[in-house]
């Protein structure tokens, strides 16, 4: 499940946070603990900032701290958005991720264009808010679609060997 969609600012202060929970507050008691994890990104965002080209704007994975995997994309004017998933939930493929972050960057623009938006306050759109929403179930709802098949697989492969260890074999009759 995706825990945390973030931006944050050219100077590594955090611009939006939303979490799964959906606490209104960026640095609330409830987000402190996600600002840690994407704080500890940073680093290695600035790391690969340096080493690359900067052709391609999407990061890929950024970190994996506890049980939560980072994903990072970072625009040219060096605003950062992270995706932060619990690593025990289903795998992302890069397209996905990619697609994401893509959403989120035009969402970003969108709250950009509002002219009562000034430049470097912490983003209140409700319509950004709105798709960073919608963006977080959706990812919820497909990590609880793919455990909910997984569960179904083993149970059914489960019950199919209680089955046949359980049946009678069948005389076999000739005519």
């Amino acid at each position: 499940m995706a825990s945390c969609i973030a931006v944050v600012a050219k100077e590594n202060y955090p611009l939006y946070l939303k979490t799964a929970a959906g606490s209104q507050q960026i640095l609330s008691n409830h987000n402190l603990k996600y600002w840690y994890i994407i704080n500890s990104s940073l680093d290695v965002v600035e790391e690969k900032l340096r080493r690359t080209d900067n052709k391609d704007l999407y990061l890929g994975l950024l970190y994996l701290i506890d049980d939560y995997i980072i994903y990072g994309y970072v625009t040219n004017t060096k605003i950062k958005f992270f995706i932060v998933i619990e690593s025990g939930s289903r795998q992302f493929h890069d397209t996905e991720i990619k697609i994401m972050f893509k959403k989120l960057h035009s969402g970003y623009v969108n709250v950009l264009c509002n002219p009562f938006y000034e430049i470097g306050n912490q983003i209140t759109c409700r319509k950004f808010d709105e798709m960073v929403k919608s963006m977080l179930q959706k990812i919820y709802n497909s990590v609880m679609v793919s455990s909910q098949s997984a569960a179904l697989a083993s149970n059914v492969s489960n019950q199919s060997l209680v089955n046949v260890s359980n049946s009678q074999v069948a005389p076999e009759y000739t005519i």
